[in-house]
């Protein structure tokens, strides 16, 4: 299917349902079941309960007729106001005066009516069952009228459209229901849009056709949209009607200050033509203006006829020998001409060429004297409409610049009439291209009015800003004719503004440019949106509000800035315009130079802020001078500056003491990060920012300790006790086989979770160790990997224990910083060592696997043996570890120092020292049977050295001092296991492009600082100030949050652009 406008683009079919429901206070249904109860009450019944239940609103009668009413008038009310029209044809429905008068209004509205097919014919047993004291020469006669079948007495029109077939015992009623709905949701928004705008229109046609109950703004368009919308491959689901068409196009008229596109120029004898002309015209959204619908009652007949012509753009002219013998028409065609209007003849009736004007016998008629013949009227009104259509934007201008011109001479020549801003150069614009139209060029006048526009000084400001609702346009017509008459210069949107423009926008400005805020009240109005958007912008302009009350409101209904001033009363004087409006120019022409330089330096300073600030735009001499003075008035005078016009006059009056522009601030602030990102990114500024890093560390509150783990520490008391004793005299290492053996099965058999062994034990062990090795499955042990010394040579790695299965071992690789053994962070995977250490986990990643699994937390490896790299992010249960890959935080990834895959160690420091972050025992009185089982049972048991004496032993630098190996391994298995279960947070770090914003606000910050301050001691106050919050908030968010926040560069980049923006400032001083 092709539709020339896409229905869809009207809006949404709830949407504008609920919209319609608000507006007409009655509800919109879906469908309108039409049936006979003696055939069809049951299966209707059923009908409505299945389609509400699919969330449709049906009317039916059993339903929505209330008691003591007129049924008739709720049927129509009902069927008028529902999208389809469903008819369920049977017999008794078929035969039904009351289905047929549905039917027949159904028809006349132009709905989409879905005929279903129920019951074909009845049979003699069941009429006789309706009736019983009937005989069979009553049913002979009963079937002689065709009451029995539903063929016979058919509506045409119920003939000729598809039927849905529901025939009870032939067809599939779900079947038939699914097809059903499927033509409901065909064209849904089109047809509820058709049911709306006909009760819009209805309401219209009811009460006289007065111009407040015409479409505006949204609606209107959407009719206007909807109206245009064309079914090229398929039969559009209804038609507009003739009073859709009739109300639309007057929507359009009324929202277009009454200009038509079309004036129709006709005798009275051709009057049924004219309408069925008209009729054509509208249904493609074409406005016409006829002496019938467009002369109101009371006016010089005359005058308007004049007045149509002059604000159409083209004019239709039904020739006929009456119409050349009408007085009337002739003067039409006799102004039409002078204005030079596009005349298209339409030939009615045939008539004598010689009669016709010399002007008409050069124009191509189009011949319409076959318009009873409705096929060759089509044609021929295609062509019309197609005349009409061609070079429509040029007559629309042409006709647009001649109404104006034309009031604009009327009224003496009144330069506040007078096009300017994008009316002005639109109209040049089209002056230029205007000589192309030989036959319809532009009038003398229209180039005077043109000329008169160019040539008119530059005027910024305007007297006046019209705020109203479409509702009430033909009064504020009125108002704008009046206040231009007296020569006061007037932003009103239906001649200020095109269509198609930015509405908000345009009116913003006009309201910027205006001395005068007007707003109209009435009910329309102070319920409009738009209207209240554009008061609010005005008081935050701190325009003058003047208003003028032409329809009454309640109290409650007016805006809190509206209720407090007083109006001029537009319903006094019973009514007499002009002596209300004597009294509105009186309050305009209150203090106009005030309110002139009011919004002369509202516009030079919006003007300065759109700029940026741009010293360019600033006041100078004597117009500072008056502007000045002009502030000093504003203290005892209304309206008062904005907070702009104030910092405006300040900023002029500062200007001899000048610094750089804003921009070259933001520049220099963009340089200074671009170095810090340069710095960063070659490792410049790594050892300042772990420097930073480890600062804030060590001012971290204390934690308690974790009670997950218990260490069990090679002390000096160990290690003597051992030296002392027979049974562990012999054996090699700090710890001798049988030592370990006891010190493995003591501690088993208090059932702790796990046993860490932070040892290596590649040496030759006794078979009662590797036994006790074998015997304890929770035992994870070590090893060590071959690597590189400071000297670049490889080193030997360590193998794991004997007796203890790879997937218990886990790698001692620890990464230190600067060649001095620093430790911050650790790696959890690396490649293996199928020499010395076959394993790509860490020893305290093994641990926290093993204990995580137990505890039901999946663990997700980020290593990918297909890509052999680490695609995802580490991960147990919902928990991300994050991985160090050089894209933020405070390493790069330069050289190997990122390989594997890293992440930082959040010590966990109770009483400052992370050497003490769980419960410690000795060797030795664990040996000794001195430990208690509630103290190792179901916990993490470490076995490491803690004695810094021991040769053995390995001790490692940290933010926090020294700390033994087994304890950063505890650490790292501690955060882990802690970060899954109890949400501690691990150490995390914005990605790089978020840091280089962070860094880049701080430059801007600096820049800005220094920028503002000038005195020294304000500057240093709010430099102070700016470090103790930078520091603040980094600290904060890692007491708080874990998290790494860059302090050093931030810290670097925000005096380094204070620094060059201050000798900036200076140089220019100088």
């Amino acid at each position: 299917m092709t539709i020339s406008e896409d229905v869809s683009a009207s809006p949404d079919h709830t949407d504008f349902a609920l919209d319609s429901t608000a507006n007409s206070g009655s509800r919109f249904q879906d469908a309108f079941i039409s049936y006979g109860r003696a055939d069809s009450k049951a299966f209707a019944t059923k009908l409505y309960g299945r389609l509400v239940e699919q969330g449709f609103r049906i009317w039916f009668d059993q339903n929505d007729i209330p008691l003591g009413v007129d049924f008739q008038n709720q049927i129509d009310d009902g069927l008028e106001k529902s999208d389809n029209f469903i008819y369920i044809i049977a017999p008794h429905s078929i035969n039904s005066i009351y289905c047929g008068k549905e039917i027949d209004l159904a028809l006349q509205r132009n709905k989409r009516i879905i005929p279903l097919l129920h019951i074909e014919q009845i049979t003699q047993e069941i009429w006789q069952q309706r009736n019983p004291t009937r005989n069979l020469t009553d049913w002979e006669e009963y079937q002689a009228k065709g009451l029995h079948s539903s063929f016979p007495n058919m509506h045409p029109a119920i003939g000729k459209i598809n039927w849905v077939y529901f025939r009870e015992g032939i067809d599939d009623f779900e079947k038939s229901f699914s097809g059903l709905l499927e033509i409901f949701d065909r064209h849904r928004n089109y047809v509820h849009q058709h049911t709306y705008f006909l009760a819009k229109a209805l309401e219209w046609e009811r009460n006289q056709k007065q111009s407040p109950y015409l479409l505006v703004s949204e609606d209107r368009k959407a009719a206007e949209t909807w109206l245009k919308t064309r079914f090229t491959q398929e039969q559009p689901p209804c038609f507009p009607t003739d009073l859709h068409c009739q109300f639309i196009c007057d929507s359009i008229k009324n929202a277009n200050n009454l200009m038509t596109d079309v004036f129709l120029s006709y005798s009275e004898r051709e009057r049924p033509v004219m309408e069925k002309v008209a009729l054509t015209l509208m249904r493609e959204g074409l406005t016409v203006w006829t002496n019938k619908t467009d002369i109101k009652t009371g006016v010089e007949f005359e005058e308007m006829l004049d007045r149509g012509i002059e604000e159409a753009d083209t004019i239709v002219y039904l020739m006929s020998p009456s119409s050349l013998e009408s007085e009337y028409c002739q003067k039409e065609l006799i102004h039409a001409r002078y204005h030079n209007k596009r005349i298209i003849p339409l030939l009615i009736t045939d008539t004598d060429p010689a009669l016709l004007p010399a002007e008409l016998r050069s124009i191509q008629f189009i011949n319409m004297t076959d318009h009873a013949d409705e096929a060759a009227y089509q044609v021929n009104a295609d062509n019309l409409i197609r005349a009409v259509r061609e070079d429509e934007a040029y007559y629309k201008q042409h006709k647009l610049l001649l109404t104006k011109a034309l009031k604009w001479e009327r009224q003496k020549y009144n330069s506040s009439i007078l096009l300017r801003n994008y009316n002005l150069r639109q109209a040049a614009a089209w002056l230029r291209t205007a000589d192309e139209h030989a036959q319809h060029p532009p009038t003398d006048l229209q180039k005077k009015f043109i000329a008169e526009s160019l040539n008119q000084p530059p005027e910024s400001t305007l007297d006046v800003f019209i705020s109203y609702s479409r509702v009430d346009s033909d009064f504020v017509r009125k108002l704008n004719d009046g206040l231009q008459v007296q020569g006061k210069t007037t932003w009103f949107d239906q001649e200020s503004i095109a269509s198609g423009v930015n509405l908000q926008q345009e009116s913003y400005g006009g309201i910027e440019r205006s001395n005068n805020y007007l707003f109209i009240i009435s009910p329309s109005s102070v319920a409009s949106p738009q209207c209240l958007e554009q008061l609010e912008y005005a008081l935050k302009l701190n325009k003058r509000i003047v208003t003028v009350l032409f329809q009454a409101v309640e109290p409650s209904d007016l805006p809190a800035a509206l209720a407090s001033l007083q109006s001029i009363d537009f319903r006094r004087n019973n009514g007499d315009f002009f002596i209300n409006f004597g009294d509105l120019i009186r309050t305009l022409d209150v203090d106009p130079e005030y309110l002139r330089s009011h919004t002369r330096v509202l516009l030079r300073g919006m003007e300065w802020e759109q700029e940026g600030r741009d010293d360019s735009f600033l006041l100078r001499g004597k117009d500072l001078e008056a502007s000045e003075l002009w502030f000093q008035q504003s203290k005892t005078q209304e309206p008062t500056p904005t907070d702009l016009q104030v910092q405006y006059l300040e900023a002029s009056q500062a200007l001899p003491h000048r610094r750089i522009r804003r921009r070259s601030v933001g520049l220099v602030s963009l340089a200074v990060t671009a170095l810090v990102f340069a710095a960063r990114s070659f490792g410049v500024l790594q050892p300042v920012e772990l420097a930073a890093y480890d600062h804030l560390l060590r001012l971290r509150p204390s934690e308690a300790q974790d009670n997950r783990f218990l260490v069990v520490g090679v002390d000096e008391a160990a290690v003597n006790y051992i030296d002392q004793s027979d049974r562990y005299r012999f054996g090699r290492g700090t710890l001798p086989d049988l030592a370990l053996s006891d010190l493995l099965k003591k501690i088993n058999e208090k059932q702790p979770r796990l046993i860490g062994l932070d040892f290596y034990r590649d040496i030759r062990a006794l078979p009662e160790l590797i036994q006790t090795f074998q015997q304890t499955p929770n035992l994870t042990a070590i090893c060590l990997g071959s690597q590189m010394d400071d000297r670049g040579k490889p080193t030997k790695g360590n193998k794991p224990p004997a007796g203890v299965p790879m997937e218990r071992v886990g790698h001692n690789n620890v990464l230190t910083d600067d060649s001095s053994r620093f430790v911050r962070r650790l790696t959890l995977m690396t490649s293996a060592d199928p020499d010395s250490c076959p394993t790509t986990d860490a020893f305290s990643l093994v641990l926290a696997q093993q204990y995580l699994k137990k505890e039901g937390k999946a663990y997700l490896s980020p290593y990918d043996p297909k890509e052999d790299d680490y695609v995802p992010s580490m991960q147990f249960g919902n928990t991300v570890v994050p991985p160090l890959w050089g894209d933020g935080g405070g390493y790069r990834d330069i050289g190997s120092q990122l390989g594997g895959y890293q992440t930082l160690i959040n010590f966990r420091a109770h009483k400052g020292d992370p050497g003490n972050f769980a419960p410690m025992v000795s060797v030795k009185d664990v040996l000794e049977n001195r430990i208690s089982a509630d103290l190792i049972r179901d916990r993490i048991v470490l076995i490491g050295y803690v004695d810094r004496a021991e040769r053995q032993a390995d001790f490692w630098a940290t933010p926090y001092g020294q700390v033994s190996g087994v304890m950063i391994h505890g650490q790292m298995a501690s955060q882990l296991i802690n970060a899954t279960l109890n949400g501690r947070p691990l150490i995390w770090w914005m990605p790089l492009w978020v840091e280089t914003i962070w860094i880049g606000c701080w430059s801007l910050a600096g820049g800005m600082v220094f920028w503002w301050f000038r005195q020294t001691r304000s500057l240093a106050a709010a430099g102070a100030l700016s470090l103790v919050i930078l520091y603040g908030v980094c600290y904060w968010v890692l007491v708080s949050h874990s998290g790494w926040l860059p302090l050093a560069p931030a810290l670097i980049a925000y005096f380094a652009a204070g620094s060059g923006v201050y000798l900036l400032n200076y140089r220019l001083r100088r």
